[in-house]
């Protein structure tokens, strides 16, 4: 099982002016093997994108009549994502998984991950660390 870890770093930036207070940026990076990459937020989107790229699937947008879609192809093996507001479908030919985008508890987070790398992209597990 290969390793994946989460860090976290937290700039705080002056407002720009006297009513302003300051703001916290969060920024998070993900490494697996010994490759670091930038994270936007904390999300299993985000999360999916950054390990399913990595592992060679490419990302397309397609656009039909109802719906805007992003489809991952890796070797003809395709996986769907349709996006409402904190609200993601992942589909295959053969499997389909429904989740919330922002899981706040870390551990539900990497499980439901881990889910679907492995039931839609058939990618292993990943033992993540924060």
């Amino acid at each position: 099982m290969k390793k994946a870890t989460i860090t976290k770093t937290v700039d705080l930036l002056d407002g720009g002016c006297n009513v302003c207070g300051i703001i916290e940026n969060e920024n998070y990076i993900l490494t697996i093997d010994e490759q670091t990459i930038p994270l936007e937020e904390l999300t299993v989107n985000a999360l999916i994108t950054a390990i399913v790229l990595k592992n060679g699937y490419k990302r397309e947008y397609e656009t039909d009549v109802i719906d805007d879609y992003i489809l991952y192809i890796k070797e003809g093996h395709q996986v769907r994502l349709k996006e409402e507001y904190n609200f993601l479908i992942y589909s295959s030919d053969t499997a389909k998984v429904e989740t919330q985008d922002q899981i706040v508890d870390e551990k539900q987070l990497v499980e439901k991950v881990n889910e679907i790398l492995e039931t839609l992209f058939k990618l292993e597990e990943l033992e993540f660390c924060f």
